[in-house]
């Protein structure tokens, strides 16, 4: 019992023995103590190394930092390197590249829009006496005035529509196909299916096949659809 005694206690202050975890916690509180100071020492330096304006090294502008206000990430200042210019233009908003060309678009015929487009609401019709529905505009004109194009594209159809008299189709492309109706029945040269057409191209003129409208002023029966449905022409006349 003696010589156990003696491997768990040593000799203290006053000859008293001192337990081993007393002393095991002392070394621990100085241990704490040495790494809260180390900490402290490594943070000072490396809070005085950013802030440090890097000076120049080999004649090359170092960039230097500056902090963000908020105390995030700071951010790099805009130094030149041997005060060259980068030869980036100032203005960088303009897109690179050639812009593709806008479609240009023609009014079949210079006259205003006497009879409007209608699918939801029913009109008078001067030739049929009763109210129906109008799939088109009715722009004034006079017969013989040249019909043109709407917008580039091909013709599609010549027809003698039973209702609507001489028509001529043309598609424009997305699914975009013009009528051109109340035509005389002699189209301008080479108008026929499967003939290019420029936007402003004569397609023919203005007659007055139309049973449907007859009685009406004379007038170019224009329509047009989109995908197949039928869309209000005159928002995109110009």
């Amino acid at each position: 019992m003696k010589n156990k005694e003696s491997e768990t206690k040593k000799p203290g202050r006053g000859g008293e023995a001192e337990p081993l975890t007393k002393r095991i916690a002392r070394f621990s509180a100085f241990l704490y103590l040495g790494l809260a100071i180390l900490v402290v020492l490594v943070a000072a330096v490396g809070i005085f190394s950013i802030s440090y304006d890097t000076p120049a090294v080999g004649g090359v502008s170092v960039p230097k930092f500056e902090f963000d206000p908020v105390g995030s990430v700071s951010k790099e200042t805009d130094i030149p390197v041997h005060r060259e210019e980068s030869g980036v233009p100032d203005d960088r908003s303009q897109s690179e590249g050639p812009k593709p060309e806008q479609p240009e678009y023609s009014r079949p015929v210079p006259g205003a829009v006497t009879k409007k487009y209608s699918m939801d609401t029913l009109v008078f019709s001067e030739t049929m006496r009763d109210y129906r529905v109008h799939p088109g505009v009715d722009l004034e004109a006079a017969v013989g005035d040249d019909v043109v194009a709407f917008a580039d594209g091909k013709v599609v159809s010549v027809t003698n529509d039973y209702f609507y008299g001489t028509t001529v189709a043309v598609e424009h492309g997305y699914g975009a196909v013009s009528y051109y109706m109340n035509l005389a029945p002699e189209l301008a040269e080479g108008i026929a299916a499967g003939k290019e057409v420029r936007s402003g191209e004569k397609l023919g003129t203005v007659g007055g096949t139309a049973r449907i409208e007859s009685r009406d002023k004379p007038h170019l029966h224009f329509e047009l659809r989109v995908n197949g449905k039928l869309t209000d022409p005159e928002p995109e006349l110009p």
